[in-house]
């Protein structure tokens, strides 16, 4: 017997995922450059931190107005359930939010401190501390907590779509994988849009471009090998996994969805930034010469390309899960 399952779950859900992975991958490579190396890779740290806070906001704002009743999202958060992965999604999301906008706050340049206006602020210990001779260790702190949680964020939503045992398309092993390596690209590529793209317009000395420039395309380099690697065995794993997972596959291997996976997720996603990564770190590699002279085009398609890859990869998950045949 065959059944088509229905859509509940819409674009607006796509949008929710990327924004919430984008904001936990921003914070993910800042914190791990802010221990790499804290002034060498300051610049890195630095947008991360001003990335973070705010794409999440906007997933969550369209998680709740998806909602049947979004004026009672508040009830989520009136109890813990450990065994709920919806519960524990949620409860990630709330401190996630509360640790990416410390993190903001702990990078802000002084002088842009409002905060400390607020005679409240101005005596509590922590936050007075946070402009002393601690913000190190601070920073560190807040970082280092951080990073779990952003990975938590990136990761749950394949954990929580992988136990639909009744979805054949999410019921599969590297999908938590996959989603994570992606939230850690995109993350990465909004890092590399504003410092290698934007600011690149104004001038980058060449000591900035053979250190946060090579840093972060050598992360991206890393990633999009690993996401090739996650997208074979993605689609492996369907293909050796019983009957209704390898009906669900026939959707991006012929079906309806074939031309958004792999063109848009894999083409434009990885291939050709891929591509432009090996271009770029070729010199620095192969003969052992510096870097080439920056080019902002360069680095701004490279990114482009894996924020709409990064898109269309939750787009498809989200689509492709709930249309796919049950075969019994």
């Amino acid at each position: 017997m065959e059944g088509m399952i229905h859509i509940h779950w819409n674009w607006i859900v796509a949008v929710d995922l990327f924004a919430a992975g984008l904001s936990a991958g921003a914070f993910i490579i800042s914190a791990t450059a802010y221990f790499l190396g804290r002034e060498r890779y300051e610049t890195i740290t630095r947008i991360g931190s001003y990335i973070a806070p705010f794409p999440v906001l906007v997933g969550i704002a369209a998680l709740i107005y998806d909602l049947e009743r979004p004026l009672l999202f508040w009830k989520l958060f009136l109890t813990f359930q450990p065994n709920s992965v919806m519960s524990l999604g949620a409860w990630l999301l709330f401190f996630f939010s509360i640790f990416s906008m410390v993190h903001f706050y702990l990078w802000l340049p002084e002088k842009y401190d409002y905060l400390k206006l607020i005679p409240a602020i101005q005596s509590n210990r922590f936050l007075s501390l946070s402009r002393g001779d601690n913000l190190t260790k601070i920073r560190g702190l807040v970082a280092g907590f951080g990073i779990p949680i952003s990975i938590g964020v990136g990761i749950y939503t394949g954990v929580l779509l992988g136990a639909l045992t009744a979805r054949p398309f999410w019921n599969n092993p590297m999908l938590p994988m996959l989603f994570l390596i992606s939230t850690m690209m995109t993350g990465s590529a909004a890092i590399c849009f504003i410092g290698c793209f934007i600011k690149g317009f104004r001038g980058m000395s060449r000591e900035a471009v053979n250190t946060n420039k090579f840093m972060i395309h050598s992360i991206d380099f890393t990633l999009m090998v690993f996401s090739i690697i996650a997208v074979f065995l993605f689609v492996l794993g369907l293909y050796v996994s019983p009957r209704s997972s390898v009906a669900a596959v026939q959707l991006i291997m012929g079906g309806e969805y074939t031309f958004l996976f792999w063109f848009f997720v894999v083409g434009i996603g990885i291939i050709l930034p891929l591509v432009l990564e090996v271009y770029e770190l070729i010199p620095y590699y192969i003969v052992h010469k510096e870097l080439r002279e920056h080019n902002p085009w360069v680095s701004g398609v490279i990114t482009a390309s894996v924020l709409i890859g990064g898109f269309f990869m939750r787009y498809v998950m989200i689509y492709a899960g709930q249309i796919a045949r049950i075969v019994t």
